[in-house]
């Protein structure tokens, strides 16, 4: 073979691995050329990449500061109701709001505490804490005391709520002065003083049921022996007398002549007999509505025989002249 065919042996062979290369990869010379479209992009200058703007990149100067997303506040994950101090004063009516089907509790002033009440609600004692529950919303009063001093008592309304459970801190506008001493040696004993209360209260939850108390004797009322309430509005008419041994029940009808819902102020009522008035309750409720009745139940401690003054005829009378 000659110098001059191998030569062209080897050119041939060149020309077609150039051929076979641009088949391989889908293009011919023209396509593989780069078409000039005339946008031109500008370099992205140093200064951007470093957080900076110059008058030499933007004409106007400035700063590309990093920017951090604000994180959204948290929503609180639970709610809290603390306990609410209220301030009282001893004989005057508070009015609190409680919730129904909870467990209230009230935080007395008094050392050994004493509820009484004529409501449906639960109460419970346990140290100076008193627990309170309702299933309606008829309203709860109670007389707190102490047990060793009940002269000095904190009346409260209780309002039942829809409403969480309350927590309610009581605490006397003046100074509780303690137990308070018999006045005369023939009185009762100190520690005769709760029974004496607890009887009173046993004997109107018996009235309350419609029950006659154990050691009592019913009969009408006679004239004049009815119960006298010192506030407009409430119209009151006689009922009945439970007689004692030392303590007369005399009840009456209470009704609400206004137009408007009217409070008990039980403390403004007294039983017309001669003798002292030591309690007052109203059933089934203190609040009422116009033209409505309830009744209104009065222990009174009836003077002796001896120390009653005997009558003396009116000259206005039939015989009169």
């Amino acid at each position: 073979m000659s110098l001059d065919r191998f030569r062209l042996r080897s050119a041939s062979a060149s020309s077609l691995g150039s051929a076979l290369a641009l088949a391989l990869v889908g293009l011919t010379p023209a396509a593989a050329q780069h078409e000039d479209i005339g946008i031109e992009l500008p370099s992205v200058p140093d200064a951007w990449l470093a957080g900076e703007r110059s008058a030499s990149t933007d004409g106007w100067g400035g700063r590309l500061l990093p920017v951090k997303a604000e994180t959204p506040a948290a929503s609180p994950s639970h709610l809290e109701l603390g306990p609410m101090t209220v301030n009282v004063t001893v004989g005057v009516n508070l009015i609190l709001d409680i919730a129904i089907d909870h467990l209230n509790r009230i935080l007395t002033p008094f050392p050994n505490p004493q509820v009484r009440t004529v409501s449906d609600a639960t109460t419970s004692v346990d140290g100076s804490a008193i627990y309170v529950a309702t299933a309606n919303e008829t309203p709860v009063t109670l007389f707190i005391s102490d047990a060793s001093d009940p002269n000095h008592a904190v009346s409260l309304t209780l309002a039942p709520r829809r409403i969480p459970p309350r927590e309610i801190r009581l605490v006397l506008t003046d100074p509780w002065p303690g137990p308070t001493p018999p006045r005369n040696p023939s009185g009762p004993a100190p520690g005769a003083a709760p029974d004496y209360v607890a009887a009173i209260t046993d004997a109107m939850r018996a009235l309350a049921k419609e029950e006659i108390p154990q050691g009592y004797s019913l009969r009408l009322a006679k004239r004049g022996e009815t119960v006298t309430c010192v506030q407009l509005g409430l119209e009151t008419r006689r009922g009945q007398v439970l007689e004692g041994s030392g303590l007369w029940l005399v009840t009456a009808l209470a009704r609400n002549t206004t137009e408007a819902p009217l409070e008990i102020e039980e403390r403004a009522c007294r039983a017309d007999i001669d003798g002292d008035t030591v309690a007052v309750a109203a059933w089934p409720r203190v609040w009422l509505e116009p033209g409505e009745r309830v009744e209104l139940y009065v222990a009174a401690r009836p003077r002796p025989q001896t120390q009653r003054h005997p009558e003396r005829p009116s000259l206005r009378g039939a015989g009169a002249r």
